[in-house]
């Protein structure tokens, strides 16, 4: 379609599509379904904890009668939400004599409207509340704490549950041990580390794109899949391992070994990388371990009511030259089960 050039008066040029140049958006963690959204009224939430002792008799005499058993111990951890607040404005500029560019691609010159402006600012709000959700919890699944990056609140669920992160090395480049050993370890170490009561099936390890190449290419792993599953061997044999399941589209890379759902976390968040390089996090699944608690808006018509995930509030002013968008997601993201999230470390530290 021809149209006015815009950047020679008199001529016309040919129109192409549109091509649109935006950030990769994985969403590899909200897409498998991980955490357990609760929507709140408070921005504090108590998490209630029974831990149980084991009690193993021992035989008496049939006149004797003094085993005694162990009670069990209760205490409640506090949970503070952070706020994320993020806002906007339109004012006459972004209006005055600008042509709106969907008209101006189908040929057009209808000058811009401020339902559209608006519609276009609250969608980048509300894309920013995504991103920072996926942000916070790949840094849950790193190193346990709680994202906050100003400070706000300070809290490491190792911390508050007393316990360290273990890490399991993964001997990736040698040729004389099978790195099946190291995923037996692995497996045992969240097996063991889950303490629900639950029967877990799924366990998932996000990787990064240099420890996922370096393990479906380790010679064990490569001949063993050869012969033992023909739909994974062809997949490493012809270098693409796409995506079956766990919520995940076509993007993203799985290799099942094990008994370990290995996945290639790429890209990055805000500037970080979703896992560390030479890493994986591994972590049950349907082990109920993973919660995002969300608080209310700060607002006389939200306050003590059952959080939303995202608001947007608008005023006009009286002078009638800004609209302010006023936009906040207020989560935090609970691990409450940190002692069955572990590292995988090819580098041997």
């Amino acid at each position: 379609m021809a149209i006015a050039n815009p950047f020679q008066l008199g001529k016309v040029a040919d129109l192409s599509p549109e091509i649109n140049v935006i950030p990769n958006q994985w969403g590899i963690i909200n897409s498998m379904g991980l955490f357990r959204n609760e929507f709140k009224s408070q921005k504090t939430v108590l998490v209630p904890r029974k831990t149980e002792q084991e009690s193993i008799l021992v035989d008496r005499n049939w006149d004797e009668r003094n085993s005694v058993i162990a009670g069990g111990s209760r205490d409640v951890l506090p949970v503070v939400v952070p706020h994320f607040p993020a806002d906007d404005a339109i004012t006459p500029n972004d209006v005055d004599g600008m042509v709106d560019w969907d008209s101006l691609m189908a040929g057009g010159n209808a000058p811009i409207t401020v339902e559209k402006v608006r519609m276009e600012k609250m969608e980048r709000l509300r894309r920013a509340h995504a991103l920072t959700l996926e942000r916070a919890r790949a840094q849950l699944l790193k190193d346990g704490s709680v994202y906050a990056p100003n400070g706000t609140v300070v809290t490491n669920f190792y911390t508050e549950f007393g316990v360290s992160r273990q890490t399991v090395f993964f001997d990736l480049a040698s040729t004389t041990v099978n790195p099946l050993v190291h995923a037996e370890e692995a497996y045992a170490k969240v097996q063991d580390g889950i303490q629900s009561g639950d029967i877990v099936g799924d366990f998932v390890a996000l990787c990064s794109s240099d420890f996922f190449t370096d393990l479906v290419s380790n010679p064990f792993v490569y001949e063993s899949y050869q012969y033992f599953s023909q739909t994974q061997g062809t997949a490493v044999l012809n270098g693409r391992l796409t995506a079956a399941g766990l919520g995940l589209d076509a993007r993203a890379r799985m290799f099942y070994y094990g008994g370990i759902w290995f996945v290639e976390a790429r890209g990055k968040l805000g500037g970080v990388d979703y896992v560390t390089a030479g890493k994986a996090y591994m972590f049950p699944l349907g082990a109920d371990s993973f919660r995002t608690f969300f608080a209310p808006a700060n607002r006389f018509s939200t306050v003590n009511r059952a959080a939303l995930e995202s608001y947007m509030f608008e005023y006009r002013n009286e002078k009638d030259d800004i609209i302010e968008i006023m936009s906040e997601t207020n989560f935090v993201n609970a691990l409450l089960r940190p002692q069955a999230v572990i590292t995988l470390d090819k580098a041997d530290s």
